[in-house]
């Protein structure tokens, strides 16, 4: 009897089979997968780009916009520098956004609201420096304070904002595809690793190279927020010199229009001192027609009696010395407000309670012979410039006083609470109340809310709140009319100084 072999079967073959087929769909997963994250990398690049794009077609309108407004307040042409650069900028930005969006059909027509709202902007701004160099300053500071512009360049912020905000949702799709897709190359990459060192060591170069072009992607966008904030540090210095233009020009103005007031007021003096000389010739004069006229013909009298022309004199002179009293009170007001402007402040450790009990001290007696009662809580300290905190709470407590209610005896309270980082303290009082309409107005320089039969010159609010605002602070203001007013100052905790950031 006689044996054949049977052959054995070699499932090598399959085995190595398999593996090539492995190896292959490996090789091609990585490949693909790898190309997916490159895509998703050029792709979150291309949304930061349209992102920039967006930034930097707003900040070049808010540019001319700082140019204009720098022009008509100093008429210097320096300021147009940036007005003029930034309209070819701003076509530019225009330009590439087209290009970078030619892939997405839907910005079409918002790019295309948004060159029409960034145009009327500019023929807005233009025509304000047509009317600025052709001498008519007020009809473009009229232009400049209409709603027009202002809505104009809100929708095109609201349109950049909604557009921008479309950009970041789909940069965070497109990150977290790229995500995915690394997770994936990641698995394929170590289960490459298992089967062949050499597909081990392509994964790890192929997500070598993604992270690569994320990192790269990272640092551009962090390149570019630290390009806006420069930006941002140089128009805010130039808005501070600006300011400080201002003030040096209402400085000058005020203080120009002390040499005219004076001399209407020196011959004011003369005419008042001359008006019984002036008034005694008259007489005589009069009393020489008088009797003239009777030789002529007895009938008529002796002339209309000087006391009505002396009357309307004195009227006139009591008038014009009251319009110069005005007008001086207001210049005072304007150059203390411009010097305190320029003033530098420096920050120190106040003791609010020492502060008020000096301030409640100095108004002591006004508050007696009103009925008064003014009560101060226990405040916490705070570090701020004391002579400017000083002036703040004492404009609100002599506010509190003045506007207080004939019928009710007046009672002001002073409070305070702290956080972390701020102090914030209330002025409480049960005066007659501000109308809700004018709660913004009460602190616009010369404007005041209610009957005007209190004195004063609408000064006081305006130049707290510029106090509080210089020392990082705001201010806040409930008023109800006929039951009182809350007014709110918050402080930083710890100012360091107007060129620095508070502290906690």
């Amino acid at each position: 009897m006689t044996f054949t072999a049977v052959p054995r079967f070699s499932i090598q073959p399959i085995l190595l089979g398999v593996g090539f087929a492995l190896l292959i769909a490996i090789g091609t997963a990585t490949v693909w997968l790898a190309e997916q994250s490159a895509e998703d990398a050029r792709r979150v690049v291309h949304t930061v780009n349209v992102q920039e794009k967006l930034s930097n077609l707003l900040l070049n309108v808010r540019r001319a916009e700082s140019g204009q407004r720098g022009y008509l307040l100093t008429g210097r042409q320096q300021y147009l520098s940036d007005y003029r650069d930034a309209a070819p900028a701003i076509e530019t930005n225009l330009a590439e956004l087209r290009t970078l969006t030619i892939d997405n059909p839907e910005r079409g027509p918002v790019l295309d609201q948004m060159d029409e709202l960034a145009r009327a902007k500019m023929d807005e701004l233009a025509k304000t420096v047509e009317l600025k160099d052709s001498g008519h300053h007020d009809a473009a500071i009229a232009l400049v304070q209409s709603d027009d512009g202002f809505k104009t360049m809100n929708a095109l912020r609201l349109l950049v904002e909604r557009t921008s905000a479309d950009e970041e949702r789909l940069l965070l799709a497109r990150s977290a595809a790229s995500r995915r897709n690394d997770a994936r190359l990641l698995a394929v990459s170590l289960t490459g690793m298992a089967l062949v060192v050499l597909i081990g060591a392509l994964s790890v170069f192929l997500v070598q190279r993604t992270s690569r072009q994320r990192e790269s992607a990272r640092n551009e966008l962090a390149a570019t927020n630290a390009n806006l904030e420069r930006i941002v540090a140089h128009r805010t210095a130039d808005l501070t010199e600006a300011n400080e233009e201002i003030q040096r020009f209402a400085y000058i103005v005020s203080h120009d229009l002390r040499s005219p007031l004076v001399n209407i007021m020196g011959f004011t003096t003369e005419l008042e001192a001359l008006r019984n000389d002036i008034f005694d010739e008259i007489a005589k004069l009069r009393e020489q027609a008088g009797v003239a006229a009777a030789h002529a013909d007895p009938s008529e009298g002796t002339g209309a009696s000087t006391n009505p022309l002396g009357t309307g004199f004195d009227e006139a002179i009591t008038f014009i010395k009251a319009s110069i009293t005005k007008m001086d009170r207001l210049i005072n007001a304007v150059l203390k407000l411009s010097r305190e402007g320029r003033r530098d402040f420096k920050p120190e450790e106040i003791d609010m309670n020492a502060l008020l009990a000096s301030i409640t001290q100095t108004v002591a007696h006004r508050a007696s012979e009103q009925g008064a009662i003014v009560a101060v809580a226990d405040l916490p300290p705070v570090v701020s410039d004391q002579l400017a905190v000083e002036q703040i709470f004492s404009n609100l407590v002599d506010n509190a006083l003045k506007y207080g209610r004939h019928e009710e005896p007046g009672r002001i309270e002073i409070k305070g609470r702290a956080t972390r980082t701020h102090v914030m303290y209330e002025v409480c009082d049960n005066g007659r109340g501000i109308d809700p309409q004018d709660h913004q107005r009460v602190f616009e320089l010369f404007r005041r809310s209610g009957p005007q039969d209190r004195p004063g010159e609408g000064i006081g609010l305006a130049h707290v709140r510029a106090l509080v605002r210089r020392l990082g602070g705001a201010m806040g203001l409930t008023s109800e009319l006929g039951r009182g007013s809350v007014f709110t100052v918050t402080l930083p905790r710890r100012w360091v100084g107007e060129n620095n950031r508070s502290v906690a």
